[in-house]
């Protein structure tokens, strides 16, 4: 059989084309499924700029090449997009099965199946996809994880459009950008934290082996960086480091630069920090958050200011630049706490020990303790169908004002900058 994956698109509601990494999860699935004896295409309909109304002319012009069955990924973000486009095939005639999975889709799988899905599929589904697809059952299915050394790599040759052709995120430390999964998996318990997929998960780590093939994959397509997109790298223990100096050693030869993501942990070691540079780590984006220990505790961040600053100054002695990533509006914060933080960031800065920064605004999600928290205490507010939220102030906390929120957003963006 034919099966379509989909992306959908963000931009036409947002007013924002988002173009920076593709995501892994198609990918993934697509090389399940051929390996199955399945045709697979995967479009990234936000990357390609297409709308339902383009996506619906397409199907309609070419009614003989309409797959069997379609697949969409459903974000918090993108779920009007999951309905519109929903609604764009079924207007054309499109009969064929519809599956939904993803992080909304996990968190809501009840009103994401009523956007028009036949089946609605929640958390880790690599186990049970051909299934899936194969099969008739209708409403909503349970994933089935596989062990993390079965996973494939992305089959990026039905990827539309190919990994060298996005943008990548910020901070640049080498172009064309793609990316890669060496682990999955988060045990900590933030209460902000949006990925109801993987995270409150023991951390699994890809074998080295397949990690290398990964990477190598993608520098035959001409990607010369690669984002690790993993919750937990580094940082996780004696057991962790031991593995990524193994996958470090091993990813060294092909000579690309990568960046990863981490916690802040007094964990941390200068040798497994080494090994990353050696291997062509250039950065590492620390989820920092605040520098207050009253805000840190509150989140349930399982971090201290002590391990932050720990942290920078290894990264820095090991020639790896720090990327922090911040947060105003955080449960329980006030001004007191930012100004805190502000003075605590602009004492890193002004010592080199923060080379980039992202200041974003923490917005209660469906699915996380701070959802709950704000829905118990009567100040939760609907987030606009207009992309990306931790971009916008569009509500207060019982602790700031929506005003105060958008200056401290900005305070802490121009911290010690240029100082």
């Amino acid at each position: 059989m034919k099966v379509q994956l989909l992306m959908p698109p963000v931009h036409h509601y947002a007013g924002v084309h988002y173009r920076l990494n593709p995501g892994l999860a198609l990918p993934i699935l697509a090389a399940i499924l051929e390996a199955a004896g399945h045709r697979t295409e995967v479009w990234d309909l936000e990357a390609m700029a297409a709308t339902p109304a383009g996506l619906r002319a397409a199907y309609a012009g070419h009614r003989d090449k309409w797959p069997d069955a379609v697949g969409i990924t459903c974000t918090t973000h993108n779920r009007r997009g999951v309905g519109d486009v929903i609604a764009s095939l079924r207007e054309i005639g499109f009969d064929r099965r519809i599956v939904l999975g993803g992080p909304h889709a996990t968190v809501d799988p009840e009103s994401v199946l009523a956007l028009g899905a036949d089946a609605v599929v929640t958390g880790e589904c690599e186990g049970n996809v051909g299934a899936i697809f194969e099969g008739t059952e209708r409403g909503v299915i349970a994933g089935k994880a596989l062990p993390i050394e079965q996973i494939p790599g992305p089959l990026w040759a039905r990827q539309e459009p190919k990994p060298a052709r996005y943008a990548g995120n910020l901070p640049k430390v080498g172009h064309p950008e793609g990316i890669a999964m060496w682990s999955r998996g988060c045990p900590h318990g933030c209460i902000f934290c949006g990925n109801p997929v993987f995270g409150h998960q023991r951390i699994r780590r890809r074998p080295p082996a397949r990690i290398v093939e990964d990477m190598a994959a993608l520098k035959a397509l001409g990607v010369q960086s690669v984002f690790v997109y993993d919750d937990e790298l580094v940082g996780t223990g004696a057991r962790g480091d031991a593995w990524l100096t193994e996958a470090c050693e091993a990813v060294a030869p092909l000579g690309l630069t990568w960046k990863c993501q981490g916690r802040c942990t007094a964990k941390l070691t200068r040798d497994v920090l080494d090994a990353m540079h050696r291997a062509g780590c250039r950065a590492i984006m620390w989820g920092v958050e605040s520098f207050s220990d009253a805000v840190l505790q509150a989140i349930h961040k399982d971090t201290t200011e002590a391990d932050v600053w720990h942290t920078l100054r290894l990264a820095k002695d090991a020639g790896i630049g720090n990327w922090l990533f911040l947060m105003v509006g955080n449960y329980r914060e006030t001004e007191t706490e930012l100004a805190y933080t502000e003075r605590r960031l602009a004492e890193a800065t002004r010592a080199g020990l923060v080379q980039w920064r992202q200041v974003t605004v923490c917005t209660p999600e469906p699915g996380t303790r701070l959802w709950e928290l704000a829905r118990e205490g009567g100040w939760l507010v609907e987030p606009p169908d207009t992309g990306p939220q931790m971009n916008q102030v569009y509500a207060p906390t019982p602790w700031l004002s929506a005003p105060l929120l958008r200056r401290w957003k900005v305070r802490l963006e121009n911290a010690g900058v240029g100082a």
